[in-house]
């Protein structure tokens, strides 16, 4: 086929980092840099380079002659969520969840050592201690979300994220340590959910489960929170977290 022609404007190197990111998906999630030149058309040369910028800039990770992306690319699509409203596209199925529940919902990303709220839904005259709104830093460390998007990374990535996260006492139960932080997102990742009591805010409980898309990657959770001492009398997680991870998977089939 014909070379394809750009405008004068067309910056060629950023659109073959752009097309290295693209040809990772389903069935490609991890590939070599022939494999990538092979999906790409771009010169092995240039494939690696290119390959390498991306793990330099934390966007991919190497292992051996295999690479793959990291969840820092989800960064770069935050953007375009936030402008295509995902909080108007998830809401039908948060709305429904609160409902059931009857606690207020969100979901949120990983975004370095925080969690960002991208989507959330409100029951009315329903008020926690602890305020979400759309936009708002979690630190990943100390909350359900945060752990449940942490037991999706590598372990080794887990671990350097930890080390440089500083962790703080946000009350008398936040769990500071960083192996006991990477044993409660252990816990996380073989359960299927994470629960954060009173570490962020005295009176608060949290639960999260992890949000996959149709490759099967962990690319958000599902959060509610509820007030700890009625959680605790009213046995919350047995009621909440069935709820939670089947509405998980009903927005896995409108996530892309």
């Amino acid at each position: 086929m014909p070379p394809q022609r750009h405008s004068r404007t067309f910056v060629t190197g950023f659109a073959r980092g752009l097309s290295v990111i693209e040809a990772f998906g389903p069935g490609h999630r991890s590939m070599s840099v022939a494999e990538v030149a092979e999906r790409t058309g771009l010169d092995r040369a240039v494939t690696r380079r290119l390959l390498l910028t991306l793990v330099e800039l934390g966007f991919a990770r190497a292992d051996g002659r295999q690479f793959e992306l990291t969840s820092k690319v989800l960064k770069l699509g935050y953007s375009f969520l936030a402008a295509s409203a995902l909080d108007a596209t998830l809401k039908p199925y948060l709305d429904a969840l609160s409902a059931e529940i009857g606690e207020t919902v969100s979901v949120s990303v990983l975004e370095g050592s925080d969690v960002l709220i991208v989507a959330r839904s409100e029951r009315p005259n329903h008020r926690v201690a602890f305020a979400v709104t759309m936009g708002m830093r979690l630190p990943a460390f100390a909350s359900a979300s945060g752990r449940v998007l942490l037991a999706a990374l590598p372990d080794g990535e887990t671990a350097a994220l930890l080390k440089r996260t500083k962790r703080q006492k946000f009350t008398s139960h936040t769990v500071t340590g960083e192996r006991d932080v990477a044993k409660l997102v252990a816990l996380a990742r073989s359960e299927g959910h994470a629960v954060s009591w009173e570490e962020l805010e005295e009176g608060l409980v949290s639960f999260a489960v992890p949000i996959r898309n149709r490759s099967g990657a962990v690319v958000a959770s599902l959060n509610t929170s509820a007030n700890a001492a009625r959680a605790r009398k009213q046995r919350t997680a047995a009621r909440v977290l069935p709820p939670l991870k089947a509405t998980a998977r009903r927005v896995a089939e409108v996530l892309p």
